[in-house]
């Protein structure tokens, strides 16, 4: 069957089905009112379409007219989730009621001729009543389901920006990726280890591992400020401005400031609020040195196989300020000179700034201990040794930062 429309509109609906004009009056006269609306048809066929075309909260119907069509009738009222809450009131002569057959038929109650006024209105207003509240809660729920189909449909829009912003993520990890050196340069006495994981899909760190037409390799580590997008977004930049450094010859702190000052040039007014961390280190095979500047970024060790020692290159002195806040900042070269199975390693803060469960940071200290009590590993264990213990210290726990380290090992 059509979906039998709900009453929504505040005005009510007395289906009468008889042949006699008489009784639509009477009971007009006895129980209606401004907002009853009475509609007569002589069949239960006729009454069936009405119901189908408009909402109808009570039918009256004559079993004296309508005999074994009203069995039918009520039955296929109640056989359909769309009409079966519509109340069915019989009508008929005193002698012609039969309770059992009221019952039977699904009918709700039954009036006798001659109506009298407090029976028909005790029999109806209840059904009426009733009748509201369902056409209320229908209303309700068809809202609800209407809700329920938007809600989805955002869902749906809500899933297909989620999969398109998934694969912008990770087509930008794999660009980001492709920044990074694909292999080491070729140093005499020099050999190369590294580790990067960036703490989302994309990170702020980034490195780079250039060899020089002189021979010796030079190595900048980068902090950008912040995380995730925003910070991959100006790595790129970062990339793009050391990429234009010429390095052979400059020192560390030549090339720091250098790149101060082109870093600035592309952030312009956004300079200082984005900044970035930074250590430029030129290491010579042939001579078995270290040349480093720092820009407030974390002073990379030198490890000793020999002495089982880890020692920072530099003192915070002789460090300078943070890449792109002043205009004109001063960086001191530091040159210290290596001994064979010696290993510089160079990291970002994201190597020990991780916290336990119990609330309690790991920190540079104890990453330097951590150093020093595994100066004989190879640098490739050694920086697997770092993030082992770094892990098992944070528990169940994720890194808040991206992580980068790079061994330079003295041969």
């Amino acid at each position: 069957m059509t979906p039998a429309p709900i009453n929504d509109s505040g005005t009510r609906t007395i289906l009468v089905v008889t042949e006699d004009p008489t009784d639509v009056e009477v009971v007009r006269e006895q129980i209606g009112d401004e907002r009853t609306e009475f509609v007569r048809t002589s069949d239960t066929d006729g009454a069936m379409e009405i119901i189908q075309a408009r909402s109808t909260d009570l039918v009256l119907l004559d079993i004296g007219i309508t005999g074994a069509d009203s069995v039918h009738f009520c039955r296929e009222l109640r056989g359909d989730p769309e009409t079966e809450a519509i109340p069915v009131i019989v009508m008929a002569e005193r002698d012609e009621v039969d309770p059992e057959l009221v019952l039977t038929m699904g009918a709700d109650g039954y009036i006798r001729r001659p109506f009298r006024q407090a029976e028909l209105l005790s029999g109806t207003r209840t059904l009426l009543r009733l009748k509201e509240l369902h056409d209320r809660v229908a209303v309700q729920n068809r809202e609800l389901l209407e809700v329920n189909a938007r809600l989805d449909r955002l869902n749906q829009e809500l899933s297909a920006r989620n999969r398109e912003l998934e694969q912008g993520m990770e087509m930008a990890h794999r660009l980001q990726e492709a920044l990074l050196p694909q292999q080491y340069p070729r140093v005499k006495n020099v050999s190369f280890s590294h580790k990067y994981s960036p703490a989302e899909a994309v990170g702020g760190d980034v490195f780079q591992l250039s060899g020089m037409s002189d021979g010796r390799a030079a190595i900048f580590i980068t902090d950008v400020s912040g995380h995730g997008v925003r910070a991959a977004l100006v790595t790129s930049i970062v990339k793009t401005v050391i990429d234009y450094i010429d390095l052979d010859d400059k020192t560390p702190s030549d090339a720091l400031r250098d790149f101060n000052s082109r870093f600035r040039s592309v952030l312009g007014p956004m300079t200082p609020q984005i900044y970035a961390t930074g250590v430029m280190m030129i290491v010579d095979g042939e001579r078995r040195t270290v040349g480093v500047a720092d820009a407030g970024h974390p002073c990379p060790l030198v490890v000793s196989k020999e002495q089982m020692t880890a020692e920072p290159i530099m003192s915070l002195t002789e460090c300078g300020p943070a890449l792109g806040f002043v205009s004109d900042p001063e960086y001191v070269t530091v040159e210290r000179e290596l001994s064979v199975g010696d290993i510089v390693l160079g990291f970002t803060d994201g190597a020990y700034e991780v916290i336990s469960e119990e609330g309690e940071m790991f920190g540079l200290d104890r990453m330097q201990r951590l150093v020093a009590e595994n100066a004989h590993l190879v640098p490739r264990d050694l920086i697997q040794r770092i993030i082992t213990e770094t892990d098992e210290f944070m528990g169940a726990g994720r890194r808040p930062d991206d992580v980068c380290l790079i061994a330079v090992e003295v041969h």
